[in-house]
Parts: C-alpha cells; structure tokens; sequence
C-alpha cells in the first residue's frame, strides 16, 4: 500500500461506501461486523494493519486505523509508507514535539490480565485540507506509536 492510497483514505472519511466504491477509492469488499448488532462495520485488511471503519446505520466511513505495532496476537501491522509527517514519527515524544499539546489525551490505562495501554493522544488536523478530521495516536507500554486513528470529528451520532 502506498503513500497515494492512504492519503486518499483519509481524505474520504465521511464518505458513504457505495460512493467510495463506485469512484474506486476503496476495493470492492464486503463489510464485516464483529459481532450480531455492533454499530459499526470494518473493511477488514485491505492492507496488512489497515482497517476502515463505518458507522452501520448509514454506512458511512468515519474512521480509519494504521496499525504500526500490534499488542494482540493475530493483529497484523502496516510496513508501507506513511504521509509526511506521521512517517517521521515514532514515539509519544516525537508526536508532542511535532504537534504540540493535544486537544484530548489519555494516560496509561491498566486493564485485567496485566494489561497495560499507553493511553492516546488526539488532535485535529489542518481542517482547510482535512475538513472535520482529526488525528489520534494510540501507545504501547513504552509510548511508541501503536496505532493511527483518522476519523471524523463531529459524526451526529454517539
């Protein structure tokens, strides 16, 4: 998966997805829920660590997760090419140094079976080029990224 692709991902988000496979911006794949009625349904590995979002009711894609480092056995992690500046990143340090303070943040969350997360940090992106998107970026234990999450800010739902 390359740079083009993703950036293109994220661009789209509030699209419907009939619209986005009609224009082929995303592979013509069936939806998938995780479970009988969660309210919302996964692209599920377009790519290796790549998963887009969509609330159910609407279908409308609403977020979209990069998986750089997989904390749960079976989850499969991206290796291609970021957009700048998130391929210069790696660390919660790094992304505070590149963004500032975040608009949301979350600690270290300690969860049953000895299960620690590394908390989050959202902010919003440029929103002359990214309308109504933001940015949040999931830690492991050791604050390396773990995860990116583009998604939407205002949805109209919970």
């Amino acid at each position: 998966m390359g740079v083009v692709t993703i950036e293109r991902w994220i661009k789209h988000l509030g699209w419907l997805y009939k619209d986005l496979i009609f224009h082929g911006i995303i592979p013509d794949l069936p939806l998938t829920e995780l479970y009988n009625g969660r309210d919302w349904l996964s692209l599920k590995k377009p790519g290796d660590g790549l998963e887009l979002s969509f609330w159910a009711e609407t279908r409308r894609y609403e977020r979209f997760f990069i998986t750089l480092n997989s904390t749960v056995e079976g989850t499969t992690e991206y290796k291609g090419e970021l957009p700048k500046p998130f391929a210069l990143l790696a660390s919660k340090a790094e992304v505070r140094a590149a963004f500032g303070m975040p608009m949301e943040s979350q600690g270290l969350t300690k969860l049953p079976l000895d299960t620690v997360l590394g908390g989050f940090d959202t902010y919003s992106l440029d929103q002359i080029n990214f309308p109504n998107l933001k940015i949040s970026f999931q830690y492991t234990s050791s604050m390396q990224i773990k995860t990116l999450v583009f998604s939407l800010i205002n949805r109209g739902h919970p």
